[in-house]
């Protein structure tokens, strides 16, 4: 019998051989300073693997506020909780919480909605279908200074469920946007960005591993086995053995 093993024993070595390079890269781009404070900013969600998509139930975001932050509104998107916003009653703000966790509208979702909004949190791969390649959502930033605004931190993405870290949110060159059919560019006041990328590693408890299998078509003469990779005692606890 002959095999052929790639495995994922290491942090640093997870990575998908087919699209080393993919990722999904979070931008928030900063497009107002209120007179009363705080800010607006776009935060697009871009999928920049090949192949990878972000299925239901869709992708969720957190982020931590570096300065007591709060969310005043948002379009296209909601904090899944409020939080305890009885310090700002008189401003009803959409959440409070210092580590909101934001989800995607729905299709037909009443409300505020934005272009690249409102697909439940799914994403296709940017080589199967780039027009639907991204999500975005507007949030409007309250409890800061004028012309303040601070990179949020400790970002954090489901896409669904776990496996991808995320890089510190950094100031990148301002976005520029077209107007008036491509007429007029208007750049961003402040452009920030954090790239996350994927790891089976993380997503799952066994060590996820391809296995190539090759033998004569006599079982008798070399038998495959039962279990080939991932596998564990089936009286212990833990991940289920895939055959």
């Amino acid at each position: 019998m002959i095999k052929s093993f790639v495995g994922c024993f290491f942090l640093a070595d997870c990575f998908d051989p087919l699209d080393p390079n993919g990722n999904i890269t979070v931008t928030f781009d900063v497009l107002d300073y209120p007179q009363n404070g705080g800010y607006v900013a776009r935060v697009t969600i871009r999928n920049f693997y090949q192949y990878r998509h972000v299925e239901k139930p869709g992708w969720q975001i957190g982020w931590g506020w570096a300065n007591e932050e709060i969310i005043l509104k948002m379009a296209g998107a909601y904090a899944t909780d409020s939080g305890d916003c009885k310090n700002f009653a008189a401003q009803k703000p959409h959440c409070c919480k210092q580590n909101p966790l934001i989800a995607d509208l729905w299709p037909g979702a009443e409300g505020s909605t934005v272009e690249g909004c409102c697909r439940s949190g799914v994403i296709s791969a940017w080589a199967i279908d780039p027009p639907l390649s991204f999500s975005a959502f507007e949030i409007t930033v309250g409890n800061l200074p004028a012309n303040t605004s601070h990179p949020p931190a400790n970002l954090t993405l489901f896409a669904p469920g776990p496996g991808y870290t995320c890089g510190p949110v950094q100031d990148t060159e301002p976005t520029v946007f077209l107007d008036y059919g491509g007429r007029r560019k208007i750049r961003a006041f402040r452009t920030m960005k954090s790239v996350c990328t994927y790891s089976s590693f993380l997503a799952n408890k066994a060590p996820v591993c391809c296995v190539s299998l090759s033998t004569f078509y006599s079982q008798q003469i070399t038998d495959c086995p039962k279990c080939s990779c991932g596998c564990r005692d089936s009286a212990s606890d833990g991940v289920s053995c895939s055959r």
